[in-house]
């Protein structure tokens, strides 16, 4: 005796179970994205900001470092200045929530020779 096919309604339970596991596991791990991509949306902050330009005295940058996590050091001519990134005090009051990490940059006072 050959056992029958399961059901259509047996079929329809184990898809939504299935499909209950994947929108719980999506909904616990926020999707931050690759380092690669995240550093490029904060050198794009660093470099979009008219603060920044107007602390350097509009000279152009020479040289960006990061020295440290959510630290930049940036020369334009004689000025060094250091960025820091922060994260925005909307994202951290929510709870996590799928997607890029949500953030903006500090810039310090300059030093130069």
């Amino acid at each position: 005796m050959t056992p029958s096919p399961p059901g259509p309604r047996r079929r329809i339970v184990a898809a939504g179970a299935a499909a209950l596991l994947l929108v719980g596991a999506a909904a616990e791990a926020r999707a931050a994205l690759p380092p690669y991509w995240q550093r490029l949306r904060e050198l794009q902050a660093i470099l979009d900001s008219n603060d920044l330009a107007q602390k350097l005295r509009d000279a152009p940058i020479d040289r960006i470092e990061r020295p440290g996590e959510d630290l930049y050091r940036i020369q334009a001519g004689p000025c060094t200045l250091d960025i820091r990134i922060v994260d925005d005090p909307a994202d951290s009051a929510q709870p996590a929530m799928p997607g890029p990490r949500r953030f903006h940059i500090e810039a310090g006072e300059p030093a130069c020779r």
